[in-house]
C-alpha cells in the first residue's frame, strides 16, 4: 500500500472511532447494540463451541501475536522483519493509549447493566469500550495486511474477527465495544506504518536489532 493511502486510511480510522465514541457516549444506537449483543451472547450461543470461543478470548490475543511477531523476525526476509519491529511498536501505542482511554472513560460493561447475560470466564473492572482485545488484534491485522502475503495476512483476518466476536459471545463486550476497538487499533497501525516506513531514525533502529540479533546467531553457532 502507497504511504498515502496509509496516512488516509488511517485517518478515516481514527475519525470513525471518534464518530462511534460520540454514538455509544450518548447512547444513540444503543437499543440495537443490546439487541445483537443478547442475539451473540444468547441466540447464537452454542455449547459446543464455548471451549472454542473462551480460549479465543484467553489466548487470541498477547498469547497469539507475540509467537507472530517472532516468526516473522526469525524466519521473515527483511521486508517481513522491519514489520515485525512495526509491530511492536504498534502494540506498545495501542497498550498505552488503550489503557490511557480506559482510564478517563468509563463504560460499564454488559453484565453488570443487562440481565440473563452468559459469562464464562472471570469478570473483567476495567471499561468496557473500547475492547483492548480488539485493538490489539486489529493493530497486528492491519500490519498483516499492510505486510505479509495474502496466504499469512488472510488467516491473521480471521483470528482478529473471530477473537472480536468471543469477546460478545462470552459477555464481555457489546458489539460497539470491539467494532470501535477495530477501528482504533487499525488507525494507529496505519498510521504507525506510514510513519515508519522510508523513516532514517526507524532504518538505523532496524539495523542495529538486526546487527544484534546475526551477532547471537553467529555466537550460537560458534558455541
Amino acid at each position: 500500500m502507497e504511504k498515502k493511502r496509509m496516512l488516509l486510511y488511517g485517518l478515516v480510522a481514527i475519525v470513525a472511532f471518534v464518530i462511534m465514541f460520540v454514538i455509544v457516549n450518548y447512547k444513540l444506537i444503543y437499543g440495537y447494540d443490546v439487541s445483537l449483543f443478547r442475539m451473540i451472547n444468547s441466540t447464537l450461543n452454542v455449547p459446543s463451541l464455548n471451549g472454542f470461543f473462551i480460549d479465543l478470548s484467553l489466548y487470541g490475543r498477547v498469547d497469539f501475536w507475540v509467537p507472530i511477531v517472532a516468526l516473522m523476525w526469525i524466519f521473515g526476509k527483511t521486508k517481513e522483519k522491519k514489520a515485525a519491529l512495526i509491530l511492536v511498536v504498534v502494540f506498545l501505542i495501542i497498550i498505552a493509549v488503550g489503557l490511557t482511554f480506559k482510564g478517563v472513560y468509563y463504560r460499564p460493561r454488559p453484565f453488570l447493566t443487562l440481565s440473563g447475560v452468559t459469562t464464562f470466564l472471570p469478570l473483567p473492572t476495567d471499561s468496557s469500550f473500547p475492547s483492548g482485545h480488539a485493538l490489539i488484534v486489529f493493530g497486528g491485522a492491519a500490519i498483516a495486511l499492510l505486510f505479509l502475503k495474502k496466504r499469512y495476512s488472510i488467516p491473521l483476518l480471521i483470528e482478529a474477527l473471530l477473537v472480536c466476536y468471543s469477546r460478545i459471545y462470552i459477555g464481555f463486550h457489546y458489539p460497539t465495544d470491539v467494532f470501535s476497538g477495530a477501528l482504533l487499533g487499525s488507525g494507529i497501525a496505519l498510521l504507525t506504518a506510514y510513519s515508519l516506513v522510508d523513516s532514517k531514525v526507524f532504518e538505523k533502529i532496524f539495523s542495529a536489532f538486526n546487527r544484534v540479533y546475526n551477532s547471537i546467531l553467529h555466537t550460537l553457532r560458534i558455541a
